[in-house]
């Protein structure tokens, strides 16, 4: 089985990338890493990347596998980030 990943995983927004005044960020890059792999310092593949829009919402949403731990990583250079938030899909 597989889930759907996008900026309202796991709620509506809750993945929305915005700045800590809460203005949305464009062209930032959303790459999910296998939680073990991203813990053990292996940040040069990752399962799936998108962007964001001028909205800050996901361009494109990410499929994952169920039952597996991700890291979600953000970042837009010299802009945001980079942030991380950990997922249970």
């Amino acid at each position: 089985m597989s889930t759907v990943v996008n900026h309202d995983y796991p709620g509506t927004d809750d993945m929305t990338v915005v700045s800590p005044q809460g203005d949305p960020i464009e062209d930032a890059q959303v790459r999910i890493f296998e939680f073990a792999k991203y813990e053990a310092g292996e940040v040069d593949s990752w399962v799936g990347e998108t962007t964001t829009d001028v909205d800050g919402k996901w361009r494109d949403p990410l499929i994952l596998d169920d039952g597996a731990t991700w890291v979600v990583h953000f970042q837009k250079e010299s802009m945001y980030g980079p942030a991380t938030v950990e997922i249970t899909t």
